[in-house]
């Protein structure tokens, strides 16, 4: 799993109140949304009727992304904090590390699905190996830093409860047993535990542990890279081998979309820029109405779903543009995912 500075992780076991521990679950709640462009910004790239397993794969792991940022923010509500989503400060400017000082030389970019970008993906949701030794490193994990808060809530205890500031969200398209009202030490645990086990497994399988069978999200992203699906093997050390259906991704069925796009790249007045100010300015309106949803307008989810939609329409419309700059002739434009104006 992603490897963070130390820091973060003795701020969460220094805390003495619920107050204390608003900022790190802040921290989490960006981290969840700065895997979302990138999962996206794949899953945009891949032709219509082509790639079907791949798309289906990314898919999956971007709703569930979104249910762990719903998650994260109900947590942070539940003990009395404020989340933040519509700000510059809580968007990446890709490419970037992760957020919470991520160590080891992880960049994220933005760009087209391919196999390094799934190599990628797969380095962001990476297990942690449960007989690595890391004493006395500098470096923690995300999943480290998820049983931090979770330690530390039940240190707490059922006062840091007390005075949520905003209603939990929930929504009909997720699970009950995923999406819940967090109101207590329990639920608050079962919800966090939820977001490490959909992301990495659980300490002896590589199911997430809803009992539903689903692969976590690393498992996922690593039968793209195998080419294959992952079935249960006697014969492997680990029980299980990536040796079941075929998982087929064909590079000529994704839309010739660039790396690491910038604003600045479409100049003004051609139909990539304004396409590029669109985009930017309905991801804008996305975070505003997710800043709603959790401050106190559960509701407003709905309407995120719909400008999750618009975004699509919108990249369709830019796979179909080409690039206005000679050297990029045979690209299309590509989406930045910047913090747009509003209308």
């Amino acid at each position: 799993m992603i490897q963070i500075e130390r820091k973060y992780l003795e701020a969460v076991r220094a805390a003495g109140s619920p107050h204390e521990l608003h900022e790190s679950l802040q921290a989490a709640v960006v981290l969840e949304l700065a895997t979302i462009p990138p999962y996206l910004t794949a899953y945009f790239s891949l032709k219509p009727g082509e790639n079907g397993d791949v798309g289906a794969l990314v898919r999956s792991v971007v709703i569930e992304e979104m249910l762990h940022l719903t998650i994260a923010a109900n947590v942070l509500n539940a003990v009395g904090g404020r989340p933040v989503l519509d700000s510059k400060e809580a968007v990446l400017d890709y490419p970037s590390p992760l957020p919470m000082g991520t160590v080891g030389g992880l960049v994220v970019h933005l760009g087209p699905m391919s196999i390094p970008q799934t190599e990628l993906f797969m380095a962001i949701e990476q297990p942690e190996d449960p007989i690595a030794d890391r004493a006395g490193s500098d470096v923690v994990t995300i999943g480290d830093f998820y049983a931090a808060i979770i330690d530390k809530i039940k240190d707490l205890g059922e006062p840091a409860f007390a005075t949520p500031s905003a209603p939990q969200v929930t929504a009909p398209f997720y699970p009950s047993s995923q999406l819940f009202a967090v109101t207590d030490v329990a639920s608050a645990a079962r919800a966090l535990e939820i977001v490490v086990e959909q992301g990495e497994g659980t300490a002896t399988s590589p199911e997430d542990g809803d009992g539903e069978g689903d692969l976590a999200h690393y498992y996922r992203f690593a039968e793209i890279r195998h080419g294959r699906r992952l079935v249960p093997d006697r014969t492997a050390p680990e029980g299980y081998s990536y040796t079941g259906d075929p998982v087929v991704f064909d590079p000529s069925g994704v839309h010739p979309m660039i790396t690491d796009p910038e604003v600045g790249f479409y100049p003004e007045g051609t139909k990539a820029g304004t396409l590029t100010e669109q985009f930017n300015r309905s991801f804008r309106h996305l975070l505003v109405a997710l800043q709603k949803t959790f401050t106190g307008h559960p509701s407003a989810l709905d309407a995120a779903m719909g400008i999750m939609y618009e975004l699509r329409l919108l990249t369709i419309e830019m796979s179909l543009t080409p690039d206005p700059r000679p050297e990029h002739a045979n690209n299309c434009v590509t989406p930045c995912w910047g913090y747009g104006t509003l209308d």
